[in-house]
């Protein structure tokens, strides 16, 4: 039978993709891979002798305590607080989400010793936002084309079946001509508001001219839209961004602006994009009414959590800094 040596298994153990532990049942760590040092900045070394809990964020160090003991009383190979948001402890303070698995283990008549297994999820916790929050836009993005079909288009629609029904009906030539050019206005129209929609859907001047182009466009729409003044600062940014992140940014001053107009109660905004040390960074800003950031928050009343979904999705942030009576910045920052 072909046997590994000492210095064998420890290659294969320092070798593990996953960090590994061994513990004494009185909770000292015994032992630790090349991967734990990698994940919690300790030197492996340095852990011999110390107990679990230095990697244990120190609010939870009493309850792990109690669940080490509840282990050692009925040792069985399992994960660890299954359905839980696990997290530990780096030598540094910070934490991090992590997967741990735990199995007892003996050596002949030695005492109980716990292999734990850890592994960090931060990729897959992004992966799994990442995966919520664009299914999240995209269910947004169908409800916000459904209502301006339903409440826009089709309403648009009827109202020229009933005039075509009218013309049909004419028998005056006058009065037919009359409806007949109305018709045809409101075709027009109707075709104007279908072309808006597919604009709104897919920006063209993304892809013809860039993202400050593109926001100077739709801030000039707004203006002669509704009249609400949107001043525009705005340097190109170039390649700083793939295809994804011109739009994710471009949709987010799209619905910061929005909210500006609506809720703000000035007339005025302003929009600024800049690369700056390496970053791109968006920003729309009023001077308003304003509002407390964690009520609104709470509630998404303004469609933070989107935005902040937006933001997330290309591995940017999203920072809003608002108070009643000192207007309201919505700040993006994306790294390019």
């Amino acid at each position: 039978m072909f046997l590994l040596t000492d210095d064998e298994l420890r290659a294969v153990y320092d070798a593990s993709p996953d960090g590994c532990l061994v513990v004494g049942s009185d909770g000292t760590i015994r032992g630790a891979n090349r991967r734990i040092g990698d994940l919690f900045g300790w030197p492996p070394a340095e852990l011999v002798g110390q107990p679990i809990e230095v990697l244990v964020p120190e609010a939870l160090r009493g309850a792990h305590e109690g669940h080490r003991s509840t282990f050692t009383d009925d040792p069985h190979t399992r994960p660890m607080g299954v359905g839980l948001d696990l997290r530990a402890r780096r030598k540094d303070g910070s934490t991090f989400p992590a997967e741990i698995s735990l199995s007892p283990w003996r050596a002949g008549e030695s005492p109980l010793r716990i292999v734990c297994t850890v592994r960090d999820v931060t990729e897959q916790r992004r992966l799994r936002t990442f995966s919520v929050g664009a299914l999240r836009a995209t269910e947004e993005e169908r409800q916000r084309i459904s209502r301006e079909l339903h409440d826009d288009i089709a309403q648009r629609l009827a109202t020229l079946v009933l005039k075509v029904r009218r013309l049909a009906d004419e028998a005056d030539s006058m009065a037919r001509k009359a409806l007949g050019e109305t018709v045809r206005r409101d075709v027009i129209d109707t075709s104007d508001a279908v072309r808006l929609m597919a604009r709104a859907l897919r920006p063209p001047e993304l892809e013809e001219v860039g993202l400050a182009l593109a926001i100077q466009a739709h801030a000039r729409r707004v203006r002669e839209a509704t009249g609400f003044d949107v001043v525009t600062e705005l340097e190109a940014v170039g390649e700083a961004l793939d295809e994804t992140g011109m739009l994710a940014v471009y949709r987010i001053v799209q619905e910061a602006l929005s909210n500006a107009k609506r809720h703000s109660g000035t007339d005025r905004a302003v929009v600024r994009l800049a690369s700056v040390g390496g970053r791109v960074v968006a920003e729309v800003e009023d001077s308003g009414e304003g509002f407390i950031v964690p009520e609104v928050g709470g509630a998404d009343g303004l469609g933070i959590i989107g935005m902040q979904e937006r933001a997330e999705m290309i591995g940017g942030s999203l920072e809003l800094d608002s108070a009643p009576g000192r207007g309201t910045r919505v700040r993006i920052v994306v790294p390019s």
